[in-house]
């Protein structure tokens, strides 16, 4: 098995919020945030942080990076049973942040900005120039932060992370505000970091464009990791089937006379042809659709993607997730009220 660099057990953060009353102005709460979170980091790999919009992907990341301390649960450098517990200042030395926004702004330079950040960390000019040169920004080394594209930016950010020459990088919604040429060449960055033994989390809500690069996923909600594996453990976890995916011209079939039940199939119906996703294979279907007459384009048979999989997992409505599933694929989760500190 692939050696484990990091380990969370049990890690618990929850956000203090104000909540203020007639005897006790200053009063605050315990409210959402980070609820018994075990996970495992594996060296060289790209791990997917997936989740809907306030899943606690951001909180969680920065947990790991040290930022934000733990109040219950620890962090190990290899696995419970013999890591080393580590402290916020252990992580902070250990891993590289990538937060989801960053402003560089004003007229300073490229190269003057990151050595700005190297001396705090007593970096050599030598690794940041060759830090630049891994981003992909050594031909922009002298161009002021303000004429930097949303592209640029993101490199110099990762280029600030990878300071530390951490072993482990976080990554928050590194490719939003990208465009598809930009992307594509961050992904590509991203494998030559893995194939120097680098761990990378990569946490995003944009689902479909991880499938290529991640290695293991973690679906999260409401503060809590349902689950954790490669794409085919995850699948197999929460009882999703490969899909069967066909495409056809002219009117889509009734398909309901072939027996296939309409909740598990999802039919698509365009000007001059036709896509359907069944939820399981059907044996001797496609036969059949032949010898009716209907024009068969294309037939795929696939493994579920990751919004069924996110969809399966925390039983978001069809408007949320964009699939309508089962109530007994709904994974049950644990409910948290605020309680007062």
């Amino acid at each position: 098995m692939d050696e484990v660099v990091l380990h969370l057990m049990d890690a618990t953060y929850r956000h203090s919020l104000y909540a203020p009353r007639t005897f006790k102005p200053w009063r605050r709460i315990r409210g959402q945030g980070i609820f018994s979170a075990n996970l495992s980091l594996h060296k060289g790999t790209i791990l997917g942080l997936v989740g809907p919009n306030g899943a606690g992907k951001t909180t969680l990341l920065r947990m790991m990076a040290g930022i934000l301390p733990l109040q219950s649960g620890s962090v190990h450098d290899n696995d419970e049973d013999r890591g080393t517990v580590l402290s916020d200042e252990h992580l902070r030395k250990l891993v590289g942040h990538m937060p989801e926004q960053v402003r560089w702004q004003g007229r300073k330079t490229v190269r003057d900005a990151l050595l700005e950040i190297g001396e705090m960390r007593q970096v050599s000019e030598s690794r940041i120039d060759g830090l630049l040169k891994l981003v992909g920004l050594q031909s922009r080394i002298e161009a002021p932060l303000n004429e930097l594209s949303q592209g640029m930016r993101q490199r110099l950010t990762l280029a600030a992370a990878l300071l530390g020459s951490p072993k482990i990088l976080l990554l928050d919604e590194p490719l939003n505000g990208l465009d598809p040429v930009a992307a594509a060449a961050f992904v590509v960055l991203l494998g030559k970091l893995k194939d120097k033994g680098v761990s990378i989390v990569l946490s995003s809500h944009q689902v479909e464009g991880l499938v290529e690069i991640i290695d293991r996923l973690a679906l999260m909600h409401r503060g809590q990791i349902l689950t954790e594996g490669t794409m085919i453990e995850v699948a197999q976890y929460l009882n999703l089937d490969k899909k069967t995916e066909i495409t056809g011209e002219g009117d889509a079939p009734d398909f309901s006379k072939y027996g296939v039940s309409d909740k598990s199939i999802e039919i698509e119906q365009f000007s001059k042809d036709w896509k359907a996703v069944l939820a399981k294979s059907e044996p001797g279907l496609l036969k059949k659709l032949v010898e009716d007459g209907f024009e068969v384009i294309s037939w795929n048979v696939r493994q579920p993607n990751v919004i069924e999989m996110l969809c399966a997992a925390t039983g978001q409505s069809i408007e949320d997730v964009g699939l309508e599933v089962s109530s007994t694929a709904v994974l049950p989760l644990r409910t948290f009220r605020g309680e007062e500190e």
